[in-house]
């Protein structure tokens, strides 16, 4: 870089990544010999799986764990030596393939990240012993033998790679839908990178199922929530996580309901006592009612993906949204009507997206709703409804010019008494969420 500079320096670079920080350290502006100076744009993995560029992940609970008590450090990351011998062991690579087989039966396509060119050896012979076809992948295997065992791979013909040293970037399987993290690892960088490899989008692919057998996801929380640790500075410690007692799945703390099976996680009891400047203290985690001062109902549709109900409230200077899922089918489905119910009882719940826009205009709108911070974004935790809520002159037109276009939207304005508010109703928001990439609402 230095010397292109020299001949040209009018030099401009521009660096395209989806891991802003290097493997082992810091930002990639940040710090001496920094290659970037700034960001200057960049997109949430929440954000983009909301969109429908990336699939989701769900992450559950695994028997069996890989102990790295007693394994050294070196440069940041465990001593590859060392890993290997502690994992590599004969009954636990058993129990690990083991759990992979059962929570795979209905999924295509899986990769096992393993912790050394011995392990992966052992992890790839346990597969094949037990039925599955597995092929190998290290860094030494030869180019032509590598690319026809993963054109192998995409073809379906082999099920499962167990690899060592590489498929964490620059490798494209849009369709694999499990992966086995059966190599701990120190780096944020490289426990993202391995997950990432799941997000790719592929038709007939709902999510990716991460099994962590190695404890990245509780040593490195949720990848949408990764935080690097500065070289030699202090850590803050990973995104807390926690599991669902009905199916296992891992997910963020914050979280209301399991993403996966429809759980709903218990609430947490708050003082309400709404101010004027509440979002400063959003970051301890607790709930926070906020006024309501407008409502804005208006069609979402994710790339790829099913048509959804886009609410956004807007509280003063801050704006924030769910999205309700009257298109799609199951828990997602069930939530929507019952999220209708709550507003409208009187009408039939909605069919569709564009049914929902037309009666819009006769939904109750809450006064006040809780909302608390979600790693970069706020999720809305719960609502309270004014007993009356008449209509305020002025708002939007109820019906939609053609809503069959996706571009209409219509709104209503709220603005409840103190009174009132001190005698509102108080209902729990149910969000749908995902686990390894923590959610928002």
């Amino acid at each position: 870089m230095d010397a292109l500079t020299t001949h040209h320096p009018p030099l401009k670079v521009i660096g395209l990544t989806s891991t802003p920080f290097r493997v082992y350290f810091w930002m990639l502006h940040e710090g001496e010999n920094a290659l970037f100076t700034d960001i200057a744009y960049e997109v949430s993995v929440r954000d983009l799986i909301d969109e429908g560029y990336l699939s989701p992940l769900i992450s559950k609970q695994t028997k069996t764990r890989l102990d790295v008590t007693g394994v050294g450090s070196r440069g940041g990351e465990f001593i590859a030596r060392d890993l290997e011998d502690a994992v590599d062991q004969d009954a636990i690579t058993r129990a690990a393939v083991a759990e992979v087989i059962a929570h795979g039966e209905t999924r295509r396509s899986w990769l096992a990240f393993c912790s050394g060119v011995r392990h992966a050896t052992h992890v790839a012979e346990e597969f094949r012993r037990r039925g599955v076809s597995c092929a190998t992948i290290f860094g030494k295997t030869p180019k032509d033998e590598r690319d026809a065992i993963i054109a192998s791979f995409k073809r379906g013909e082999i099920r499962a790679l167990a690899s060592m040293g590489v498929l964490t970037t620059g490798f494209n399987a849009p369709a694999v839908d499990l992966i086995a993290m059966l190599r701990p690892t120190k780096s944020a960088g490289l426990y993202v990178q391995m997950a990432g490899r799941g997000t790719r989008l592929a038709e007939g692919k709902e999510n990716c199922l991460v099994l962590d057998f190695a404890g990245n996801v509780r040593r490195h929380g949720p990848i949408d929530l990764v935080r690097p640790k500065r070289p030699g500075g202090p850590s803050d410690g990973p995104p807390p996580t926690k599991i669902c007692p009905k199916c296992g799945t891992i997910v963020a703390i914050a979280a209301l309901e399991c993403p996966d099976c429809g759980f709903e996680f218990p609430g947490r009891e708050v003082k309400l006592e709404p101010t004027a400047s509440t979002l400063e203290v959003l970051s301890t985690g607790k709930p926070q009612w906020v006024g309501v001062t407008d409502v804005t109902f208006s069609r979402h549709e994710k790339r790829g993906g099913r048509v959804s109900l886009k609410v956004t409230y807007r509280c003063g200077l801050a704006f924030h949204t769910e999205w309700v899922c009257f298109e799609h089918e199951g828990y997602p489905r069930r939530k929507a009507a019952s999220w209708w119910r709550e507003r409208a009882p009187e009408l039939d719940v909605p069919e569709s997206v564009d049914e929902a826009l037309l009666l819009a205009d006769r939904l109750r709108r809450p006064t006040e709703i809780a909302v608390r911070l979600a790693g970069r974004f706020t999720e809305i935790t719960a609502y309270r409804f004014a007993p009356c809520l008449t209509a305020v002159p002025g708002s939007a037109p109820s019906a939609i010019e053609n809503p069959a276009a996706g571009a209409g939207s219509t709104r209503a304005s709220a603005s409840p008494t103190r009174g009132a508010t001190r005698a509102a109703e108080t209902s729990a928001a149910g969000l749908a969420r995902t686990s390894v990439t923590g959610g928002r609402a």
